[in-house]
């Protein structure tokens, strides 16, 4: 079974949030791939839209699932551009009055 080539990384809740990690993790060379849970797929999006809650179950290859998880991490992507800003900040010159 490909779930057992591919470890479990995150649960998206709809669609859209599904299309962006799946892009989003491809664009960095992670191949990802997807499983819905329940009453799902497009039997759901037909009938309650695109936009609709879902349980998508999101499957990495265990050799990239830590790179996944630093990717998807957001307190830690945000603590990075923090430092990234302050580092621009100390780097320019000081005004003198």
């Amino acid at each position: 079974m490909i779930e057992n080539q591919f470890t479990y990384l995150t649960m998206a809740h709809s669609d859209i949030d599904m299309i962006l990690l799946k892009n989003y993790l491809s664009a960095n060379g992670i191949p990802v791939i997807t499983r819905e849970k329940g009453f799902g797929g497009p039997i759901r999006s037909i009938f309650m839209g695109s936009f609709s809650p879902a349980h998508i179950e999101v499957f990495v290859k265990e050799s990239d699932y830590d790179e996944a998880m630093m990717l998807i991490d957001y307190e830690e992507f945000s603590a990075e551009l923090d430092e990234e800003f302050w580092m621009e900040e100390e780097d320019k010159p000081k005004k003198s009055h």
